[in-house]
């Protein structure tokens, strides 16, 4: 093994290592420190790591483009806001901002860079993967940090937003820095992660459209950037690119439609049903799918029900329907409980209504959940 190679190795390892440490130990490495981290690294990287500069005559159009492609992502995003709304955002600029939050990410972004473009360039598929797992970790260590992971909903959130985005980010990143510069990776990153501390409000965009923001629109930039600078003979290969094309988006479009089930943003919703307290018509570990509900909406006895009482949703049926004092009062029961639920709910309390049971499902959340717990 070359000299070199072992260099890039024992970097690639020891950087790998100290993310896993950043990771876990959190209360030591926060962003600052991790920022400095990076720079030192960027620096010995550059010392001990011939870099190979970037030929493309195209470099400066895919810069404009990612700026572009940056800007669209963000008129998009606020577009969405039109329908969730908006929040205020929680910091407000100024220099304290600046310090704590902007230029330690601004540090980060740029040497994480500068190290995939040293890096990724080198030969060895080892190198790259090393390397590739590095900058996915950089992406756990800013955000998963203020999830508890120990919960079920927030490791499922650090899953879904985080790492999934995360890779189908980096997979492009990886591609630009191979092919082009990685000046339009950084002006694009720089303007989709450091908006939020220049401007008062931001999109309240439910969490799972978000992720699925992160994982489409890198699909998008990179079938622009491939079929407008790609050198390949495309007659020779067009139907497998079609095919691949095709493909991939019915995945997102699935992948869109599950998300927005999980979300129960829209009319229709899906539950994963953790206890046994229905067996014999929805099982534990089954997936019910059910219409949200509207206060104005009639519901009879007998129907099965979402609804949410302290702080926890329940599927349930409807055992009694009394109306006193002008207030419809609900009593449910699970079929499979011998006493009915201890109170009533009203209609403020129900979610939906159940209208179709998926079996086995959503045993591997359970399963997850289960770990989790212990």
């Amino acid at each position: 093994m070359k000299i070199d190679k072992i260099k890039l190795y024992i970097l690639e390892i020891l950087l790998l290592l100290i993310l896993l440490l950043a990771l876990f130990v959190s209360n030591i490495i926060n962003r600052t420190v991790l920022a400095i981290i990076l720079f030192i690294f960027t620096i010995i990287t550059r010392i001990l790591i011939k870099r190979k500069k970037a030929t493309s005559i195209y470099n400066k159009q895919v810069t404009w483009l990612m700026f572009g492609f940056s800007i669209i992502y963000l008129i998009g995003f606020y577009l969405m806001g039109l329908y969730f709304g908006y929040y205020k955002a929680p910091t407000n600029f100024g220099i304290p901002t600046m310090i704590k939050f902007v230029l330690p990410l601004a540090t980060i972004i740029l040497s994480s860079e500068i190290i995939r473009k040293t890096i990724i360039v080198q030969k060895g598929k080892i190198s790259k993967i090393l390397i590739s797992i590095s900058l996915i970790l950089i992406d756990l260590i800013i955000y998963a940090r203020v999830y508890d992971i120990t919960k079920m909903d927030d490791m499922l959130t650090v899953l879904g937003f985080i790492l999934f985005a995360s890779i189908a980010c980096n997979l492009l990143y990886n591609y630009i820095s191979i092919r082009f510069s990685s000046k339009g990776i950084i002006i694009y990153r720089m303007i989709t992660v450091l908006y939020v501390y220049f401007v008062p409000y931001i999109p309240n965009v439910y969490l799972f459209f978000r992720a699925f923001l992160r994982m489409l629109y890198p699909y998008i930039i990179y079938l622009v950037l491939e079929y407008t600078y790609s050198k390949t003979n495309y007659a020779s290969q067009y139907k497998d690119r079609k095919r691949n094309t095709v493909m991939n988006t019915i995945s997102l479009i699935v992948t869109g439609l599950i998300i927005a089930l999980i979300s129960c943003q829209f009319k229709w919703g899906i539950l994963v049903i953790g206890s046994g307290s229905m067996t014999g018509t929805i099982d534990k570990g089954d997936i019910v799918v059910y219409e949200s509900y509207k206060n104005k909406e009639k519901i009879n006895q007998n129907t099965i029900i979402i609804f949410e009482k302290e702080g926890v949703q329940i599927v349930h049926r409807i055992v009694e329907i009394i109306n006193s004092n002008n207030e419809v009062r609900y009593y449910t029961k699970g079929d499979s409980n011998q006493k009915q639920d201890d109170g009533y709910i009203t209609s403020n309390n129900i979610k939906g209504i159940v209208k179709l049971k998926i079996p086995y499902l959503g045993y591997p959340s359970l399963w997850l959940r289960d770990i989790f717990k212990k």
